[in-house]
């Protein structure tokens, strides 16, 4: 690539890898479906590559175009940070966020959205379910615009990625809060004898970190339900006298339909995090959100208080 660079290319090659397609980048852009495929031409011509390839759904990147994405993103960042005004209202903000997460940390910020919309009506917030087939393709799923931010295990981020740790979650044995269960704790013995609704991001399979540590001290559990999304297992739970091991912070959540016990095995802690992408690093929108939905985890953590003080028996 030779010769004076035309930043509109550039920006044009940004939407449309955060699109993948040339209508909609199009729209993005309000420009016209002609004049966008127009100018990928001259973008193949420029990088000497495809760059984007027609498929079945929309237009897949090339392994040069994903090399491109970071660093297109943050210098066009740099440019936008020398026009856009360092103060950002929130109140007047237009703009959508996609957001890989599981459905516990979902639950924790349902409170949130309604204080969403009104401090910023013109924001959207999208959900994804963070899985084992989103996690390990993180940061090419950020690069391309398919996912913006995401909330998991901090050891699932790779370290060129932006990472903000926002706090350790424990674990307890859930059951519906009328279950026949009604020992003060609960025994070892009691938990393997248990029937067990285990939940997995992709669902139907039936062991995890906890059947790693009973098979390390010879025991077995009997799972008799798998399930991709904890409030799935609440309702199993609810109807049942199975139980399940949930994150100590949504069976709190869920204490007027659940009741739980502390394990009685040593689970370590997953310590989360949030993540993002050079992409929107600087982007004023989405620093906002990341600071918003800090701040939420962490309030309800200080809430919640301390995660043995409200075990329901």
């Amino acid at each position: 690539m030779a010769g004076r660079v035309d930043l509109n290319l550039l920006l044009t090659l940004e939407t449309l890898l955060n699109e993948l397609n040339v209508t909609k980048a199009a729209v993005k852009l309000n420009s016209s479906q002609p004049a966008v495929s127009a100018q990928l031409v001259r973008l193949r011509r420029m990088f000497d590559d495809p760059l984007l390839i027609p498929g079945a759904r929309g237009m897949t990147p090339t392994p040069r175009a994903l090399e491109l994405a970071p660093r297109l993103s943050e210098l066009l960042d740099g440019f936008r940070t020398l026009v856009q005004p360092d103060h950002f209202d929130p109140r007047t903000a237009q703009g959508g966020i996609l957001i890989g997460t599981n459905d516990a940390t979902q639950c924790r910020l349902a409170k949130w959205f309604g204080n969403l919309a009104n401090t910023a009506p013109g924001v959207q917030i999208g959900f994804v379910t963070a899985n084992r087939s989103t996690v390990p393709d993180v940061e090419q799923h950020m690069a391309s615009g398919q996912v913006d931010l995401v909330i998991s295990r901090r050891s699932a981020f790779p370290d060129r990625l932006h990472v903000r740790p926002l706090h350790d979650e424990t674990f307890v044995c859930a059951m519906r809060w009328d279950h026949p269960y009604r020992k003060k704790q609960m025994t070892l013995k009691d938990f393997i004898a248990m029937r067990h609704v285990i939940v997995l991001p992709l669902g139907g399979e039936f062991d995890d970190v906890t059947d790693e540590i009973l098979k390390e001290m010879g025991l077995s559990r009997q799972t008799v339900v798998s399930v991709p999304s904890f409030l799935v297992a609440e309702r199993v739970l609810r109807n049942t006298d199975f139980v399940s091991v949930f994150p100590t912070s949504l069976a709190r959540g869920m204490m007027s339909t659940l009741k739980s016990y502390p394990l009685p095995y040593t689970l370590p802690k997953f310590e989360f995090a949030m993540a993002w992408h050079v992409r929107t690093h600087l982007s004023p929108l989405h620093r906002w959100v990341r600071d918003q939905i800090a701040e939420e985890l962490m309030a309800g953590r200080e809430e919640d208080g301390d995660p043995m003080s409200q075990i329901a028996w």
